[in-house]
């Protein structure tokens, strides 16, 4: 079965850039330009790892990241930032998230992917 990835990306080039990443390494990809999405619209629907964008528009991408977590609290999330704060990283050590620094390149964010896929399938 194909890994079900959330991408929470309000820079539409990006977004697309990394779906298309992501899809040619063989991932199902949904994708979410606004924090609301997910959290108005998307409510019951599972993942198998999300990416979300600290800095949307509409929503803290901490609040995309609780609202997800309090559904799938077990689902591996990474926390994309162009600019890493100490809050940044208290919210992700607080929930053993880890944080993706904008920029990254495609093959980056696959292994990290793979790697977080394949620590989930061992717990």
């Amino acid at each position: 079965m194909t890994a079900r990835i959330l991408i929470v990306e309000d820079e539409l080039l990006v977004a697309l850039s990394l779906r298309e990443a992501l899809v040619d390494a063989g991932f199902d990809v949904d994708c979410a330009y606004l924090g609301s999405t997910v959290i108005d619209d998307r409510v019951g629907v599972e993942w198998d790892a999300a990416l979300v964008d600290m800095a949307l528009p509409d929503r803290n991408g901490a609040t995309v990241v609780q609202h997800l977590l309090h559904q799938q609290p077990q689902l591996p999330v990474i926390l994309t930032t162009g600019l890493e704060t100490p809050e940044t990283r208290r919210f992700a050590a607080d929930h053993e998230l880890i944080i993706l620094a904008k920029p990254f390149d495609d093959a980056t964010l696959v292994e990290l992917l793979r790697s977080v896929l394949l620590t989930e399938a061992h717990a």
